[in-house]
C-alpha cells in the first residue's frame, strides 16, 4: 500500500489527550481512516485511545522529554505538529539533541498574542523562528501578531480557522432522547474554563440584572474561579436558578447545548473558540463579547449579538432580545448559524486545510538537500560545516551585533516610565482572632480565592476610582493584582503597580480598605447580624435607660414625703439593675463584633508598603533580552546567507555531471570544470531549453 493511499504518518504533541482537548478532538480523531496518527500526550491521558491510533503517554513534566523523544523513536513521521508553545520549544530541544532536520515541523498557534502569558511569548519568538510552517487558528489571531513578526515571517504563516466536528454532534444528539421543555423557562447555558479572561461573573449579573421571570443559567466547566463564582451564586437574587456543572463529557455538552435557548460568551480573550462554534453547530444562537476572534465568527454567521466586554447591562439587553423574539425566528436564527458552522467552520474543512499542508511540506522534503553551507572537496564532492562553526568564522559580525542589541535594549530601559510596587496582606476567614481548626482553615482558603478574583472586580476598584486613583476603575485592573498566599492560604497579597512610591502605596491600602469594607457590607452570617442589630438597640436601651434614672433620681430629691421618696428610690433601683444587665450583654455582643471583624471575616494583617526602588525598567533583564535579540539576528543572518550560498553550490554541482558526463550525485574522474558560465548555470536550471535546440 502506497503512501497516497494510507495518508501521511503524523505525531500530534499536545499537552494531555482528553475529554475536552481539542487537539485530540478535532485534529486526531476525525482523520484517523486518512492519516496514520500518533499522538504524545505529555501528561497521563483522561481517555482510552481507539483502535488505529498510537497513543505514548508521558508522566507530566519532568519526563516530558523522555515522553517527546520516545514519541520521535517510533517514527518516521511525515509531519510532526505541535499545538502548545511549551510543547513547541521542547520538540525543538528534542530535535537539537538527537540531531534531526526541522523541516517536518508545523506548529499551529491555538490563541490571540495578547492571551499568552509572557513566557509563553518568548517562546513564540522562538518557535517564529525555526519552525518552517505556523498556523494561525485564525484570522483574528493572526492579526493580533505584533506588525514587525507578520511582515518578517508572514511566508510561513497559514491561517486555518478552527472548527467543529458537526457530525460527531448530529451522532450524539440523534442518540440522546428528545429533549423535554425546561420546566422553569427558557435556558441561558454558557461553556468556557472557569478563569478571569473568561469573565463568568458578567454572565451572571447580567442574567440576574435582566430579571427574567422565568429561566435558568447554566455554567459549564471548572476553573480557579469556580469557588468564587459559587459563592456569588448564593448571595444573588437567582441563586435557586443557576446551576455550576464542572467539567462534564463532551456528549453531555452537547445536550446542554441542545436544549438551551442561547449562549452566552463575556470572553476577554480567545483564539477561535471551539465552544461558541459547538453552540453554534446545536442550533443555539449566540451572545458574545465584541472581542476581534467573536468578529470574526459574526462576520460569517448572521444574526450574532456583540457585546462591549464587561458589559452586564449590554449582556441583559441582548439576553431580551434574543429570549423574547418569537420562537419560530430564534428557531430560524439557530439554524443560520449552523449552517454557518458547517460551511465555513466545520472539522471537515479544517482537515482539509491541513492537509494541503501536510502535503505541501511533505513535497518539498522529498526534495534532495544538501547541507547549508557547501565546502568543494579534492573530488568535487560536499562537506557540511555546522552552525557554531560558521559563527566562529564570523566572530566580528556575530559580537557586533550582540553589542548593539545589549545597547538598544539599555537604550530602551532609559525612555520606559519606572514602575513601582507596593504590597499588603490580609488574613481571611473565621480563625481571625480565634483557634484554627481543620474547617475553619478549608473555609478561609476558600474565600482567600474568592476575594483574590473581588479584588479585582468593579464593587472594590469602581470606589477607588472615584478617590482619585484613576478615571475609570477597568484602568485600574492593569495596576492591581491579587492572590492567596504561597505558604498561607489565608491570605490575600494585593500587589499594586504606581509610577510613583506614594501613589502604589496609597492604590495598595485603598484597594485593602474597600475589600474590608465590601465584605462587612456583604459577608455577614445570620449570627453576626443578629449581633450587631442587639449592640445597637442595646446602645439605644442604655442611653433610654440612663435618663430614666436621671430622671427618676431627681423625682427622689424632689420628693414631698419619705414614702415617696422610699418608694421612687426603690424604682431607680430596679433601674440600675436593668442597666447593669443591659450593659453586660452589650460587651459581650461587642466583643463578639470585634472578633469577626463586623463578620467581614478579613482583617488587614500588613499595612501597604512600597518597593524602595522601582521594579522597572529592568535595566539588566532588558539589556540581556537586547543582546540576545542581537545575537539571533547575526545567526539569521548567517544561516540565512549561507542558505543562499548552499543553492548556488548546489546548482553548480549538478551542472558537473552532465558537463563530464558522470551522474551529478556521484562523481568518479575526481575532477572539477576549469570554469562555470551564467549559461551553464542557466542551462541546468531549464533542462527544457536544451530539448528545444535538439540537443
Amino acid at each position: 500500500m502506497n503512501r497516497a493511499t494510507i495518508g501521511p504518518s503524523v505525531l500530534h504533541v499536545i499537552v494531555r489527550a482528553g475529554a475536552t482537548n481539542s487537539q485530540y478532538n478535532e485534529h486526531c480523531l476525525p482523520v484517523l481512516a486518512q492519516r496514520r496518527i500518533t499522538v504524545c500526550s505529555l501528561f497521563p491521558a483522561d481517555v482510552t485511545p481507539p483502535s488505529g491510533l498510537r497513543l505514548v503517554e508521558g508522566s507530566g513534566k519532568r519526563g516530558s522529554m523522555r515522553t517527546v523523544r520516545r514519541a520521535l523513536d517510533l517514527g518516521p513521521y511525515d509531519i510532526v505538529h505541535v499545538h502548545s508553545p511549551s510543547s513547541g520549544v521542547l520538540t525543538l530541544a528534542a530535535y537539537l539533541l538527537t540531531r534531526r532536520s526541522r523541516r517536518n515541523l508545523v506548529f499551529t498557534v491555538h490563541n490571540s498574542w495578547d492571551n499568552f502569558r509572557r513566557r509563553n511569548r518568548a517562546f513564540l519568538y522562538l518557535i517564529l523562528m525555526l519552525y518552517p510552517t505556523v498556523v494561525m487558528c485564525g484570522h483574528a489571531a493572526r492579526d493580533s501578531l505584533p506588525w514587525l513578526l507578520r511582515r518578517i515571517f508572514r511566508r510561513k504563516l497559514v491561517v486555518v480557522p478552527n472548527g467543529v466536528d458537526v457530525d460527531r454532534i448530529d451522532r450524539v444528539l440523534e442518540a440522546l432522547p428528545a429533549p423535554a421543555a425546561p420546566a422553569n423557562g427558557p435556558v441561558v447555558a454558557s461553556v468556557n474554563r472557569l478563569i478571569p479572561l473568561k469573565d463568568p461573573s458578567t454572565v451572571l449579573r447580567a442574567f440576574e440584572r435582566a430579571e427574567l421571570p422565568h429561566g435558568d443559567l447554566v455554567f459549564v466547566g471548572d476553573g480557579p474561579l469556580r469557588d468564587g463564582l459559587q459563592t456569588d451564586v448564593l448571595h444573588s437574587m437567582v441563586h435557586d436558578r443557576v446551576t455550576v456543572t464542572g467539567i462534564i463529557p463532551r456528549d453531555q455538552v452537547y445536550g446542554v447545548l441542545s436544549t438551551a435557548d442561547v449562549f452566552v460568551s463575556a470572553s476577554g480573550g480567545e483564539g477561535l473558540p471551539v465552544a461558541v462554534l459547538e453552540a453554534m453547530a446545536c442550533e443555539c444562537p449566540v451572545i458574545l463579547s465584541d472581542i476581534p476572534p467573536h468578529r470574526e465568527i459574526a462576520l460569517a454567521a448572521p444574526g450574532v449579538q456583540l457585546v462591549p466586554v464587561g458589559d452586564v447591562a449590554g449582556f441583559a439587553r441582548a439576553l431580551w432580545r434574543v429570549l423574547y423574539m418569537p420562537t419560530a425566528d430564534r428557531h430560524e436564527l439557530g439554524w443560520d448559524q449552523r449552517q454557518c458552522v458547517s460551511e465555513y467552520f466545520s472539522v471537515r474543512a479544517m482537515n482539509n486545510a491541513y492537509g494541503e499542508i501536510y502535503m505541501t511540506v511533505t513535497e518539498r522534503n522529498e526534495t534532495v538537500q544538501l547541507p547549508p553551507r557547501v565546502v568543494s572537496g579534492s573530488g568535487g564532492g560536499v562537506e557540511s560545516v555546522g552552525l557554531v562553526a560558521r559563527m566562529r568564522d564570523r566572530i566580528r559580525l556575530v559580537a557586533v551585533l550582540t553589542i548593539i542589541g545589549g545597547l538598544g535594549g539599555l537604550a530602551y530601559s532609559q525612555v520606559q516610565p519606572p514602575e513601582y510596587h507596593a504590597t499588603t496582606n490580609l488574613l481571611v476567614g473565621d480563625v481571625i482572632g480565634g483557634p484554627a481548626d481543620e474547617e475553619g482553615l478549608k473555609a478561609a482558603a476558600a474565600l482567600a480565592a474568592t476575594y483574590s478574583d473581588l479584588v479585582r472586580r468593579e464593587p472594590v476598584l469602581k470606589p477607588v476610582a472615584e478617590e482619585g486613583f484613576a478615571d475609570d476603575w477597568r484602568t485600574l485592573r492593569l495596576q492591581v493584582h491579587a492572590q492567596p498566599g504561597d505558604n498561607n492560604p489565608q491570605l490575600v497579597q494585593i500587589t499594586t503597580s504606581a509610577p510613583k512610591m506614594h501613589e502604589a502605596e496609597g492604590l495598595a491600602g485603598a484597594v485593602a480598605d474597600q475589600l474590608v469594607a465590601l465584605t462587612k457590607q456583604r459577608q455577614l452570617s445570620a449570627q453576626d447580624e443578629f449581633a450587631v442589630e442587639q449592640v445597637d438597640r442595646l446602645e439605644k436601651d442604655i442611653t433610654a435607660t440612663q435618663d430614666q434614672i436621671r430622671k427618676a433620681q431627681k423625682k427622689v430629691d424632689q420628693a414631698s414625703t419619705p414614702e415617696e421618696a422610699a418608694e421612687l428610690a426603690t424604682a431607680a433601683n430596679r433601674l440600675r439593675e436593668t442597666l447593669t444587665e443591659m450593659q453586660t450583654n452589650y460587651d459581650e455582643m461587642r466583643d463578639q463584633v470585634r472578633r469577626t471583624g463586623g463578620s467581614a471575616r478579613v482583617a488587614i494583617l500588613e499595612e501597604a508598603y512600597a518597593s524602595p526602588s522601582a521594579l522597572r525598567p529592568d535595566l539588566m533583564g532588558l539589556v540581556a533580552a537586547g543582546a540576545g535579540a542581537g545575537l539571533a539576528l547575526a545567526v539569521a543572518w548567517i544561516y540565512l546567507s549561507d542558505r543562499r550560498r548552499a543553492r548556488l553550490a548546489r546548482s553548480q554541482h549538478r551542472v558537473t555531471g552532465p558537463l563530464n558526463g558522470h551522474d551529478r550525485h556521484d562523481r568518479h574522474d575526481g575532477q572539477q570544470p576549469d570554469r562555470w558560465t551564467e549559461h551553464d548555470m542557466l542551462d541546468d536550471i531549464h533542462p527544457i531549453r536544451h530539448e528545444n535546440k535538439g540537443i
